[in-house]
């Protein structure tokens, strides 16, 4: 038998090695020819698409848990053997969504070429460009005095590499914390061309707490920083390289757990992404921000571009067998009917309306939706889940709230809905409506039959939409 190294990281040839070797058959002996099984998807909606395609004749997996948002969601170990365990990857190819699928898709690609299909549901989609906005996470373009190219930081306990932050997002997790006692943390900052800044003379390692910031206090010693726990809790920390005092780099901002807090073992906030601090929200399994780069992948919140990503997939799933060609296609065909039935719903219900623009006190998920359908949204946020708005930001927001006459703020349910309710409270707004970026799964939506993309598509964000547009 040949083993690959496939098989052995999944365990397949351990499996064959335990029998008895003089019982084993050479592949194919039985007579019987073994075709795919499963596909494993990168988060809720391409599952939800990969399904509706594979219809009886696949399983298919999420990797991210429910009630996380797929892009902020980072698995604390690598999924690369899971994955190996199916038959086809689907993922966007695109840097900086899903730092953990790019990484995956391209270990998969180097070293088990052939045997796990990769499946990019971007193919051929052309994306949108963003402007940069993203509030605390596109520090290259605020900062740019210093060359960093990764910071790697240093738990000094055992001088062991924890966390590292490259290209706009990070990698690993950071210790929790003990309440009462601190834990002491090294850095490592590298240029371009991989030669560490000295943090002897002008340069120096600091850090910030950001949301929460009650519950940790931060001692700086030039080349370390000692994170102090004073509260249980979790809130996030924003590591620095300073030049003769001044902040010349940062990193994105990153969780870390104090003491006996729901968060110590990386499950912070209340599962439903209300956090404790500031007006942004906490994550857990190894939630964190990331940039997001030059372009906005969510390109599944307008109906059209949904049914691009369906049919890469189908495509996708064809190559990988051809055998049940027409199966895919014919369920492939039914589904993007039921997209385009989508897209005219929203194409009527929104065709008359007050006004042109509307409020998302969260991250910035509909971008596309808006483009579609001819209509502005305005976020304090940005695009990433983890971004806090200063008060001259929610103050332009208040603004252009009483300037436009908006009686709606919306909030993403999974960015909860507190920077809404203050915005409400501050301006002349009556209400705020929750949204949907179809993104991931609540289990009471499920119960209640529509814990699909198409469910909270029409039944959460289209009747919001025409709230706050004045569309009703």
């Amino acid at each position: 038998m040949e083993y690959t190294r496939r098989s052995v990281l999944t365990g397949g040839g351990a499996v064959a090695v335990g029998g008895v070797a003089g019982c084993l058959e050479p592949p194919g002996a039985s007579g019987a020819a073994t075709g795919p099984e499963s596909v494993f998807a990168s988060f809720f909606t391409l599952a939800d698409f990969a399904r509706n395609v594979a219809g009886e004749e696949l399983a298919v997996e999420n990797a991210v848990p429910p009630e996380r948002h797929g892009h902020g969601w980072e698995p604390r170990t690598s999924l690369v053997p899971d994955i190996l365990e199916s038959d086809a990857f689907v993922y966007l190819d695109v840097e900086g969504f899903q730092p953990w699928a790019e990484t995956a898709a391209r270990e998969i690609e180097r070293e088990y070429e052939g045997e796990v299909a990769l499946i990019d549901a971007l193919a051929g989609i052309e994306l949108l460009e963003y402007d940069g906005h993203d509030h605390g996470h596109t520090h290259d373009e605020r900062i740019e005095d210093a060359d960093v190219d990764e910071l790697v930081v240093i738990d000094r306990a055992d001088d062991e590499a924890v966390a590292d932050a490259h290209y706009g997002h990070w990698h690993g997790s950071l210790p929790a914390v003990p309440l009462g006692s601190h834990v002491s943390l090294g850095a490592v900052f590298t240029d371009s061309d991989g030669v560490a800044f000295s943090l002897e003379g002008a340069y120096a390692f600091d850090a910030r707490a950001e949301g929460g910031s009650d519950v940790l206090e931060i001692d700086s010693h030039g080349d370390h920083v000692h994170l102090r726990g004073v509260e249980s809790g979790t809130t996030l920390v924003v590591f620095e390289l300073r030049e003769d005092g001044s902040v010349v780099w940062e990193a994105p901002p990153l969780e870390v757990a104090v003491g006996e807090a729901d968060g110590a073992d990386g499950a912070g906030g209340d599962g439903h992404g209300h956090g404790d601090g500031g007006y942004g929200h906490s994550h857990g399994d190894g939630d964190h921000g990331h940039s997001h780069g030059e372009y906005d992948a969510k390109f599944f919140s307008d109906p059209v571009l949904a049914q691009r990503g369906v049919a890469n997939i189908r495509d996708g799933l064809i190559d990988l067998d051809p055998a049940n060609e027409a199966v895919y296609e014919e369920n492939a065909a039914r589904y993007i009917e039921r997209l385009e039935d989508l897209h005219e719903r929203f194409e009527r219900a929104l065709a008359e309306r007050d006004h042109d623009v509307v409020v998302l006190a969260g991250h910035d998920s509909f971008q596309y939706l808006g483009a579609r359908y001819g209509f502005e949204i305005h976020t304090p946020v940005g695009l990433s889940p983890d971004a806090q708005p200063s008060s001259g930001e929610i103050a332009e927001t208040v603004e252009l709230i009483d300037e436009e006459g908006l009686a709606y703020v919306l909030w993403d349910y999974f960015d909860g809905d507190r920077l809404a309710e203050a915005i409400v409270a501050e301006s002349s707004a009556e209400e705020a409506l929750m949204v949907s970026p179809a993104e991931s799964i609540v289990e009471s939506w499920e119960e209640a039959g529509y814990g699909d993309y198409l469910g909270q598509m029409e039944e959460i964000t289209l009747p919001a939409l025409e709230k706050a547009l004045g569309a009703q």
